[in-house]
């Protein structure tokens, strides 16, 4: 294996393992024993801490080491107020295309599929991820996709760390939210798509929010 490949395999499961909580809040990363595990030197898991660091899921402590990096409510509400926006963007740009029948027809399928899933279950979180995923991609815009997935990432780190506090938590209030949100995309209505997006990002904020002053 290359070794430009194994830095991104390594940042990337890293990464994972912050996202799902595998790695805790305010945990210490050994650079040694990863290396150990996956095989390789410290070069490539230094270069790939180093990736993290810069996008703030890991910090340099002096005379520790590489650590986790804390959570804050108040980043989550910033994060989510810049998201409603962008998700407005998204929406509005969206319903003036011409989207392809594949493309709806895997909207309305994950959409069935997220209204029968169990919403406490991570399957709906993945749903959830890859039916806004389907739409962001729509709008051909890479800055828009990169900032929305950062958001997302973030967002989702929250929900795994507080499913460790409340295994009952669940992932939206209205299950059928997004197949209404396909059928008023289909129908250009904007003002009604809108409502629904809205509504949807809202509850799953406010569960996280309740659920973390709860503790």
């Amino acid at each position: 294996m290359a070794e430009g490949t194994t830095v991104e395999n390594i940042y990337s499961e890293l990464k994972k393992r912050i996202i799902r909580n595998i790695y805790a809040p305010g945990e210490i990363i050994s650079e040694n024993a990863l290396a150990a595990e996956f095989s390789v030197s410290r070069t490539p898991v230094r270069e790939a801490l180093k990736s993290l660091q810069n996008e703030r899921w890991v910090m340099t402590i002096p005379k520790i080491g590489i650590q986790v990096s804390t959570i804050e409510v108040n980043e989550l509400r910033s994060n989510f107020e810049v998201r409603k926006a962008l998700e407005t963007l998204v929406i509005t740009t969206v319903i003036e295309k011409d989207i392809p029948q594949e493309v709806i027809e895997k909207l309305e399928r994950l959409g069935e599929e997220y209204k029968t899933v169990d919403m406490s279950s991570l399957r709906a979180i993945e749903l959830d991820v890859e039916y806004h995923e389907t739409l962001w991609k729509l709008c051909n815009n890479v800055v828009l996709l990169r900032y929305l997935e950062e958001l997302n990432y973030s967002e989702q780190r929250w929900w795994y760390y507080m499913k460790k506090i409340d295994s009952s938590l669940t992932e939206v209030g209205d299950m059928g939210s997004l197949v209404h949100l396909t059928e008023f995309i289909k129908q250009k209505d904007l003002g009604n798509a809108l409502d629904v997006m809205h509504k949807h990002l809202e509850y799953y904020i406010h569960q996280i929010r309740n659920t973390f002053f709860m503790q």
